[in-house]
């Protein structure tokens, strides 16, 4: 596939992708107060627990989807060669993907009876949450097989043809959940909705594999066990990255949870649910890019793998840092208009929040461009230090700081390892010197960036005392503004240049680049 053309579909791809994401953050927004109204705190806290145990058993594919991805990634002709490739790729993912389902689902139903007591819940919150949990681990190990179905519209630059009706299940999912709740369901709302929804999504992938790929054939004779050992090879480091990020970025909930209280729980969660939302849009930035850059970094060397890093960095870098002074601006003022002020937890957790969104970020742009490489076994023992690391300072500090003291256990076991390792990976491996991958991507636009974040800081504050701005009229058009300003200021100082050549040449005028 020529450059410009991998590239621009990577650009694209992650371009619609985001899109879907932001109206879904939209969607969320709009849905939370309404499942707070319809859920007390500390119900509405067990079911962020349920998620929290939901996510980890759906790391138990032991880094399949990855390793299946990647390895489609790499046979995108339309000869004899790789069309068998393909077969013998995806039915050896979907029917390994199947047994580590049924492994899941047995996981979750031995460890379901464990809940009630683990965060002495109380009667009427205990009877439901045993099933409920049996229920969903049956429900995350057909998700295993969609997994295997899906990630060729990933690996062949096709992520807006799956992400396009996939994003319609999932407006759909949400107003079932809402409708649910509203009929008092309940906790049961949120199996229903998953059924729901794989069910939806299931439909959805058949129909587009039938229409786009009429030559796959998933069949146990195209399994291939050498393949399997392969993938596997290469997907368990990833799945004990996945793991050790999981327990980094996401165990808070349970930990405070169960140092704390449920009620916490909620409050902490709508807290920082921003910062996480700009976790996850900047993540797929990367994350949509894996196939490109994947062929960039196995087929084109060290040389080109690093003109795409400085791009990629830089961009990460300069998004990331805007996110965080726009965040620490309008935050606050948001979550009392969206949900009220009893579910803010301060402004000392946003701060240590966000500063873990900007630094998590960074650290996962370098691990990516490892993980593209197929560097994962140092990754994942690191990221496994990290996360024992983070577990024992979280729950330290958190029975010392309370919430803050969690947090700051997440930014001081990164300190001590990945901030400093995936650098020097990254040097060995990639040929990318610490000057360039930590200096001068991060150095010069901290300092621009923060310059203005700081102006905008301090203007949305003033606004935000006075009582007459204190309602969505004003916050919304207030808001679009600074955000706008901030995009403006970021582009032509620092984006300009080096995104201007993905610019369709009918934009190009209203974005000053020049043609």
């Amino acid at each position: 596939m020529a450059e410009i053309s991998r590239t621009k579909s990577a650009f694209w791809g992650t371009v619609s992708t985001q899109a879907f994401t932001i109206i879904s953050m939209v969607v969320s927004i709009v849905s939370t107060p309404l499942m707070v109204k319809y859920l007390d705190k500390d119900a509405y806290g067990l079911s962020i627990i349920f998620f929290q145990i939901v996510n980890y058993l759906a790391l138990f594919d032991f880094g399949l989807s990855s390793a299946v991805i990647r390895n489609l990634a790499l046979h995108r002709g339309d000869d004899e060669h790789n069309r068998l490739m393909v077969n013998r790729i995806m039915s050896t993912g979907v029917l390994v993907a199947a047994g580590f389902g049924l492994l899941v689902a047995i996981l979750g139903i031995s460890l379901a009876p464990l809940l009630p007591k683990a965060y002495d819940l109380r009667p009427e919150l205990a009877a439901p949450a045993v099933p409920i949990i049996i229920t969903l681990s049956l429900l995350v190990g057909g998700q295993f097989i969609q997994r295997g179905l899906g990630g060729i519209f990933f690996a062949h630059h096709r992520q807006a043809l799956i992400a396009t009706p996939i994003f319609a299940v999932n407006l759909l999912t949400t107003g079932l959940t809402l409708l649910l709740l509203w009929r008092g369901v309940g906790l049961w709302t949120f199996v229903y909705a998953n059924l729901f929804q794989l069910f939806g999504n299931g439909i959805v992938q058949i129909w587009l594999l039938r229409r786009y790929y009429p030559n796959v054939r998933i069949s146990p004779r195209f399994y291939d066990k050498a393949l399997t050992h392969s993938m596997l090879g290469y997907g368990f480091f990833m799945f004990l990255h996945g793991l050790a990020t999981q327990v980094i970025l996401y165990t808070d909930r349970l930990v405070i949870g169960k140092v704390l209280s449920l009620a916490l729980v909620a409050v902490f969660s709508l807290t920082v649910r921003i910062p996480e939302v700009g976790m996850n849009l900047l993540g797929r930035v990367t994350e949509n890019a894996l196939p490109a850059v994947a062929e960039i970094v196995v087929h084109e060397g060290p040389a080109r793998a690093r003109v795409y890093f400085h791009r990629m960095m830089l961009l990460i870098v300069v998004m990331s840092l805007a996110a965080f002074w726009l965040m620490l601006a309008l935050d606050e003022w948001f979550i009392r208009l969206w949900v009220g002020p009893d579910f803010f937890a301060g402004q000392q957790v946003l701060v240590l929040a966000l500063i873990i969104m900007v630094q998590q970020t960074i650290t996962r742009t370098g691990v990516f461009f490892l993980n593209a490489k197929g560097i994962a076994r140092p990754l994942s023992f690191a990221a496994m230090i990290e996360a024992a690391l983070n577990l024992t300072l979280s729950i330290g500090l958190g029975y010392k700081m309370g919430m803050s003291g969690i947090l700051l256990g997440t930014i001081l076991a990164a300190l001590l390892t990945s901030v400093w390792y995936v650098p020097y990976l990254l040097r060995k491996h990639l040929e990318i010197s610490m000057m360039d991958s930590l200096v001068r991507p991060i150095l010069g636009p901290t300092l621009g960036v923060s310059a203005a974040g700081v102006a905008i800081y301090f203007l949305v504050r003033a606004l935000d005392a006075m009582p007459f701005f204190n309602n969505w009229l004003w916050f919304l058009p207030i808001g679009a503004v600074v955000s706008l300003l901030m995009g403006i200021f970021v582009w032509l100082v620092y984006l300009r240049k080096p995104l201007g050549e993905y610019v369709p040449p009918r934009f190009r005028r209203y974005l000053l680049v020049q043609s």
